[in-house]
Formats: C-alpha cells, structure tokens, sequence
C-alpha cells in the first residue's frame, strides 16, 4: 500500500489543460521582438517610456493567450 501524496496533484497541470494552453515562449513572438528591439536600440533618455506602447502591444497579446504580466 502506497502513501496518499495529496501535492502529487499540484506538480502537473492536468494534461487537457497543457495541451489546450501554449507555452509563453511560443506566442506573441512579433509583438515581443519589436518590444525588445526598442528597448535595446532605443536613443530616448527613458527607454522604457519611449517603448510603452510596444509593450503595452505585447502584454495585450500575452493576455489575449491567458498569460499574466507582472505590471
């Protein structure tokens, strides 16, 4: 007779739920490289500011696919 291990749920999704969700790394791809050209080759004193709207763009898409960006 085995132990119930009740965290063996929590270490895998359920693999409906893998199958249906893409991994981050796989989606928005356009969207985070013109984010992350700007970034890296922007003249502006603030890079960040001046690439707000491609990185509002690519939080929007990785929302679009149920990922959550820290704000």
């Amino acid at each position: 007779m085995q132990p119930n291990n009740l965290a063996a749920n929590f270490k895998q999704p359920p693999a409906q739920d893998a199958a249906a969700k893409p991994k981050p790394c796989c989606v928005c791809k356009d969207e985070k490289s013109a984010r992350d050209e700007c970034m890296l080759f922007s003249t502006a004193a603030d890079p960040q500011e001046g690439c707000k709207d491609l990185v509002g763009q690519y939080r929007m898409c990785m929302k679009g696919y149920g990922f959550s960006l820290p704000g």
